[in-house]
């Protein structure tokens, strides 16, 4: 009868002692913190360009997902770039497909300032 005492008496003070403790460090997921990054876009100035009777935006070489470009008084934003046709989305959010040439041209070597967004980056 003491022997099956000690041992409940032992496994309460052992229930008791887990209950209370702190839950250590190491136990459960670590969430990553996000932080907001103030970024600014690259606007580059691009011209149009008749070619074989077809009008073709001409646009730098390295043209990337996310870059400004200047077309006819207003800014659009490119959203993907494929080897003939990139695909723009305009301030309003009307998206459209645009034929272009590839062509490094004074007139779009310069990055000229865009505009500020937001990007959360786990850090």
């Amino acid at each position: 009868m003491t022997l099956s005492r000690r041992a409940f008496a032992s496994l309460m003070s052992l229930a008791i002692a887990a209950a209370a403790a702190p839950a250590p460090a190491w136990g459960g997921p670590r969430r990553r913190q996000k932080r907001r990054v103030r970024r600014r876009r690259t606007r580059r100035r691009v011209i149009w360009r008749t070619h074989n009777g077809r009008r073709l935006l001409v646009v730098p070489v390295g043209v990337a997902v996310g870059w400004e470009l200047m077309v006819d008084d207003r800014v659009v934003v490119v959203h993907e770039v494929r080897p003939d046709v990139i695909v723009v989305k305009d301030a309003s959010g009307k998206t459209e497909e645009i034929a272009v040439a590839k062509e490094d041209t004074d007139d779009n070597k310069v990055e000229h300032e865009g505009t500020e967004y937001e990007v959360e980056e786990e850090s």
